[in-house]
């Protein structure tokens, strides 16, 4: 009987071994593909820095940085902003006998400083400019016997503000107000008998007009205007209608 039992018992253990070998304890384990593990592996956030004021100090310097490129932004520009023009065209002088205006010539000169160019602002350097102007202008009438002429000198100093356009920002339509004084000079004549009577009066000065530099060479452009401008001395007011020409550089 044990003869037999033994046989058996040798031929169950032969045939439990590969089933042994299956074993879930013993079974290989399953690697993920590396483009799954990549996927799926948490992502590590950069550290925080343990300074509260890093951040603030990281946007000071940028701002600098900003700051910096504004105040460059005309250093490859040579000219200066200054110009100087030869003024002419037609006075319209408000008329002392009822009529619309006593038509004369205008003659002056005008200088020009872009004063915008010094406030480190780029949309300013070509918008923002101050003329300093003298006009005159006069005007005589009567007979042989009584005659009166007068000669109105204009001084004024006024800032404008141009909106530019064109490629190079050499054109714009621009608006004007300011200040100064006019200087009156009249004479009457009766026969021989010579009159002169001189006076200085308050002088509002403001108009519209358009303006351009086309440039001529690498530090100098021409400079020219056409504009309407208004000049109130004293309770009287006389038009401008002309235009101007000369060189910025």
């Amino acid at each position: 009987m044990y003869a037999r039992l033994l046989p058996l018992l040798l031929g169950a253990l032969v045939l439990s071994t590969p089933a042994l070998a299956q074993d879930e304890d013993d079974a290989p384990l399953a690697y993920p593909d590396d483009d799954e593990e990549v996927e799926d592996a948490p992502r590590k956030l950069p550290p925080r820095s343990s300074d509260p004021t890093a951040d603030h100090d990281r946007m000071a310097d940028e701002r600098a940085q900003e700051d910096d490129f504004e105040r460059m932004a005309g250093d490859d520009d040579p000219n200066k902003g200054f110009a100087g023009e030869l003024i002419m065209g037609a006075m319209l002088l408000e008329s002392s006998q009822g009529r619309f205006a006593d038509p004369t010539f205008g003659l002056g000169l005008r200088f020009t400083w872009e004063y915008g160019r010094i406030l480190n602002n780029e949309p300013l350097r070509e918008t923002l400019w101050l003329d300093v102007r003298w006009m005159m202008a006069g005007s005589s009438a009567g007979t042989t016997l009584i005659n009166g002429s007068s000669r109105n000198h204009y001084f004024s100093l006024a800032p404008a503000y141009e909106f530019v356009f064109g490629a190079e920002k050499t054109y714009g339509v621009f608006g004007q107000v300011g200040g100064g004084f006019a200087y009156q000079s009249t004479s009457l004549a009766i026969g021989e008998e010579l009159t002169p009577v001189k006076g200085i009066k308050p002088l509002l000065q403001y108009g519209v007009g358009f303006r351009g530099r086309p440039r001529l060479s690498e530090r100098m452009s021409l400079s020219f205007r056409l504009e309407l401008m208004r000049f109130r001395r004293g309770y009287m007011d006389d038009t401008f209608v002309g235009g101007s020409i000369g060189t910025a550089f």
